[in-house]
């Protein structure tokens, strides 16, 4: 046998002992997790991201918030949820507002940012093996824009604005 063929049949042998023997990647279990995301006053979030970080090992769970504020948890695979245990929670939204001409941003249905971060969000959950896991996470909104006389700050913009700015 040419030497490169028993070098190349050798590591496939190596690999494939390795795969067998579990020395590859692990994976720690986790069990589904479902839930929704609600404002105070129980109306849904409805945009977003999901994330959670386990405080025993660090493995991070993801999902999408849909429209009615559901979510299901992903680790490895589409929907497996997360790993046992308690875990921090992060809510994350990216709403483009810049550069429209006289817009203001609204907050309605927006997060208040201190719950996109793992340092201020406040928000928690705990994975139970034996299930189910339905969570329901309660959040803050956004700050009242400055001035505004309605919470989502849709009122008119004043004629006396100052114009539009160049950008650099």
């Amino acid at each position: 046998m040419p030497r490169t063929s028993a070098t190349s049949l050798a590591l496939s042998l190596l690999a494939l002992s390795l795969t067998l023997c579990g020395c590859g990647p692990r994976r720690e279990k986790t069990y589904r997790v479902e839930g929704e995301v609600v404002f105070a006053d129980g109306s849904h979030v409805k945009v977003g991201t999901i994330e959670t970080k386990s405080l025993k090992t660090g493995t991070q769970a993801r999902g999408s918030i849909d429209s009615d504020g559901r979510f299901s948890l992903t680790t490895y695979e589409p929907n497996d949820g997360a790993v046992a245990g308690d875990h921090q929670v992060v809510i994350v939204q990216f709403i483009q507002v810049e550069g429209i001409k006289n817009y203001r941003p609204s907050t309605m249905g927006v997060v208040n940012k201190k719950h996109a971060s793992y340092a201020t969000s406040g928000l928690a959950i705990q994975v139970d093996p034996k299930g189910p896991n339905r969570v329901r996470i309660e959040v803050e909104g956004a700050r009242t824009l400055p001035n505004a006389t309605k919470d989502h700050g849709h009122d008119p913009i004043s004629e006396t604005a100052p114009p539009e700015q160049p950008s650099p």
